[in-house]
């Protein structure tokens, strides 16, 4: 019997998540991405000085609903994250319910390019993330990886520096065992260095 799979897509603000991840879902289906739902929530409430904190309760019992179902259904489930904070908290609810846990990262290779992407999005109408919090993020979202990518039963990288370019599939790691290398570029090797080390 084939496993039900989790797909977590990551990578900073600005890689290009939300622009490409449905052609790498399960069946083409959309990713859960919580800024989007974040968005959606926060702009419905009233003003106040709780709304952040309320839209973030509000998304986060909505992305909380979404996985109990699909776990109860023994569905493929994805989502999008920075990958900065609790990285494994979901996908090690999903390893113990017996699911094949993968990962797909978007990797840009500078920080000014996220901001500067964040920006042309924020004049198209899309959420405004601080300048600060962009860096923390995308510095936390690689060094994550590169403590816990051998959690994850396989890895893809994709290389998305060139803007409005569609992701280049760079290696897929399968159970610790590289399987395909298209090329690595040096950038990488700095910034998750475990990955580097092992694919010599």
């Amino acid at each position: 019997m084939v496993k039900p799979s989790l797909l977590v897509i990551a990578g900073c603000n600005g890689s290009g998540k939300s622009s490409f991840s449905k052609a790498l879902t399960p069946d083409n289906n959309s990713a859960y991405d919580y800024d989007l739902v974040f968005l959606k929530k926060y702009n419905s409430l009233i003003d106040n000085e709780l709304k952040e904190r309320m839209a973030h309760n509000l998304s986060m019992d909505d992305l909380t609903s979404n996985i109990e179902n699909s776990i109860k259904e023994k569905s493929n489930f994805c989502y999008e994250t920075n990958f900065n904070s609790t990285p494994l908290h979901w996908p090690k609810i999903f390893k113990k319910e017996n699911y094949r846990i993968e990962i797909a990262f978007f990797c840009l290779d500078s920080i000014e390019k996220a901001k500067k992407r964040v920006q042309i999005r924020v004049e198209n109408g899309g959420h405004f993330v601080p300048a600060l919090e962009i860096e923390k993020r995308y510095k936390l979202g690689f060094k994550n990886l590169n403590e816990h990518w051998k959690f994850f039963d396989a890895i893809h990288l994709f290389e998305t520096s060139t803007y409005n370019k569609e992701p280049k599939h760079l290696l897929t790691i399968e159970q610790n065992e590289l399987v395909v290398l298209e090329s690595f570029p040096s950038y990488l090797s700095k910034l998750i260095p475990n990955i580097a080390e092992r694919i010599k």
